[in-house]
């Protein structure tokens, strides 16, 4: 039976770096979509994401279909189904090993930052044979052509709809069509968490330098020639319509020089603007410095730390670092009575977010209420905070001022009050008759300078009464004790 998989995005299919290892397989019978082949086999039966481990086929897929994809993922403990890889076949359907591994935070195949959070415990993986429809639709639509062998990652979506299937029909119909041949799962266990690394200054500019030192150590390895090695790489915002070549079968002639990666690895990124050797000693590698060329480009970048064996390939990849090239300055708040704003400037070219809001620099962030507030800004493009800050206005002075209490001429309590502070508040007048609790008799929001008389119930004559008045300082309720004037008023007979 065939798991399908949903997998957002558009196919773009770009060559990766791996070229497996091991000769063509033989010829397989001809088998029909229906069938089911047996499981892979795995290297490991349990693995930590970004470590490497090998899968091999037991058979080809069909000979009759000539030139196939071969899909490979991986669903989780929690049912999440991640993309590890896609291969092209031979004319026969043959294929080889694949060098695989579950994906960690960094740059997928298209340059975009994903943060794929693999979760722990059981899993499996499943492989399907695609046919040749599949193929062309894949190279029609971006994919440029791979050798027999040669891994390469895609988003595809759906991977295994029917490719003349209407994406707005919920009764697509036969979802196999283009399935030749599925694998038997295997099961394979994730376990822990990637390796990370810490980079300083995940802010910073052309020409600075930052540290980058390892948290964990590489995966164990008996090759005495393992090396590290650590590279800066520009994130990119992939348009879902790009494609990979000119339209013609062939590729645009541009960036040839670019692939050489010789000396770097299978699979060093090209695009680079940092790629240094580390050395291991236990499986460790000291703290780095890493200088940024002077004339990079401003924007969004992952530092990349990979370790390698004898031949150069990944034996394992920590979790990337974010790092944003450019500067974002907070300028002081500016308070009023509804709330704060803030204003940003900078150098740093990619839209930003705080909260909810997409920015561009320049940009105002507000802030409602009194305050204080987390100003907090991100990328876009990776989710980093770029900057985190405390903003508060200062504290108004509240104050209220009582001139003159007593009586008026009918013999109600009446205060006269002035707000002689430097924000408005409301002034609240109290009184409590004998052996009761006081209550508020009169209310005035007054603005600053302003001056009111507060008036209450009339005192019967020859009684007495306490009274006070009282400051709500942002005029919702909230009274404070701390400012008040009592006083008592007796009414004659």
């Amino acid at each position: 039976m065939i798991r399908r998989v949903l997998v957002t995005g558009t196919i773009t299919l770009t060559t990766v770096l791996i070229t497996t290892a091991g000769s063509a397989l033989a010829a397989p019978a001809p088998l029909r979509a229906a069938d089911t082949a047996a499981a892979p086999e795995l290297s490991v039966q349990t693995v930590r994401p970004g470590t490497s481990f090998t899968l091999s086929p037991p058979t080809g897929c069909p000979s009759s279909s000539g030139e196939q994809v071969v899909y490979i993922s991986y669903t989780d403990s929690e049912d999440t189904t991640h993309q590890l890889a896609s291969m092209t076949t031979d004319e026969l359907g043959n294929w080889s090993t694949a060098r695989l591994r579950l994906p960690v935070a960094g740059l997928d195949d298209a340059g975009a930052w994903d943060e794929p959070e693999v979760a722990t415990g059981p899993g499996t993986v499943d492989v399907t044979c695609l046919n040749s429809d599949f193929v062309a639709a894949v190279k029609s639509r971006g994919g440029s052509s791979v050798m027999p062998g040669q891994v390469r990652r895609a988003v595809i979506d759906p991977p295994l709809r029917g490719l003349e299937d209407d994406p707005e029909d919920p009764d697509p119909g036969e979802d196999d069509e283009n399935v030749t041949l599925s694998y038997e799962t295997v099961p394979l266990t994730a376990v822990g968490n990637p390796a990370r690394i810490k980079v300083t200054n995940v802010v910073a500019k052309p020409g600075d330098t930052i540290s980058v030192a390892p948290v964990d150590v590489c995966a164990a390895s008996a090759d005495p020639a393992a090396s590290a090695r650590v590279e800066v790489s520009p994130a990119m915002s992939v348009p879902d319509d790009e494609g990979g070549d000119d339209g013609e079968g062939g590729d645009d002639g541009e960036g040839d020089e670019e692939e050489d990666v010789s000396g770097l690895g299978a699979e060093a990124d090209p695009d680079a603007i940092v790629s240094l050797p580390l050395e291991l000693t236990g499986g460790t590698w000291p703290a780095t410095q890493l200088k940024i060329p002077a004339d990079a480009e401003l924007g969004d970048y992952a530092v990349t730390v990979d370790c390698l064996d004898s031949a150069q390939e990944v034996s394992s990849r920590y979790e990337a670092v974010p790092l944003a090239l450019g500067t974002i300055n907070a300028a002081a708040a500016v308070c009023s009575a509804k709330g704060a704003t803030v204003r940003l400037s900078g150098s740093y070219p990619s839209a930003l977010t705080s909260g909810d809001d997409e920015l561009e620099l320049p940009a105002t962030v507000r802030f409602k209420g009194s305050g204080p507030w987390t100003l907090r800004v991100d990328s876009a493009l990776t989710g980093a905070a770029l900057l985190k800050q405390k903003v508060a206005c200062p504290e108004p002075d509240y104050e209220l001022t009582v001139s003159k209490t007593g009586l008026s001429a009918s013999g109600a309590v009446r205060a006269r009050v002035c707000n002689t502070g430097d924000a408005s508040a409301r002034a609240l007048l109290q009184v409590a008759a004998k052996g009761k609790k006081f209550a508020t008799v009169d209310r005035e929001l007054l603005g600053v300078d302003d001056c009111s008389w507060l008036t209450g119930s009339k005192v019967k004559k020859g009684s007495s009464v306490r009274a006070r008045v009282l400051i709500d300082p942002e005029g919702k309720g909230s009274t404070d004790q701390d400012v008040e004037h009592t006083f008592n008023v007796r009414r004659p007979e």
